[in-house]
């Protein structure tokens, strides 16, 4: 079976939200590319060492999973959500097939949460 990685917001969020949004990505996935797909449990739940940037540690535990990936799922317009937008810039620079969904159909409590978050330097939303 194929496996699918799933990027989606988790600053902010809840832990059911995000598990709820995962949940609506695979099903859309599954959709989208026509097959059932395995979903790599992206959700990294052990705590990480003491470091500068916690969110870095977080955003390297996921793009080590994402290497075993057939396809990619993610939010259109991620660009405040600096973690997704590297996770698909991957996706993009090592050819994994992806779709991308709006962010109120994935992860509609995020929508408001997105309001609070500076927008990423590097890419215009």
């Amino acid at each position: 079976m194929k496996k699918l990685f799933i990027s989606c917001p988790m600053k902010g969020r809840k832990e059911e939200d995000i598990k709820k949004s995962f949940e609506r990505m695979h099903e859309i996935a599954e959709a989208i590319f026509d097959e059932k797909l395995e979903v790599i449990d992206s959700f990294v739940e052990e705590d990480p060492p003491a470091s500068k940037s916690v969110a870095v540690w977080y955003l390297g535990k996921s793009i080590e999973k994402m290497a075993n990936a057939d396809y990619f799922i993610g939010i259109k317009n991620c660009w405040s959500y600096h973690g997704c937008s590297v996770e698909r810039a991957v996706a993009d620079y090592y050819d994994i097939p992806q779709f991308l969904v709006d962010l109120k159909y994935a992860a509609p409590d995020a929508v408001k949460v997105e309001e609070t978050i500076e927008p990423c330097k590097f890419f215009p939303i």
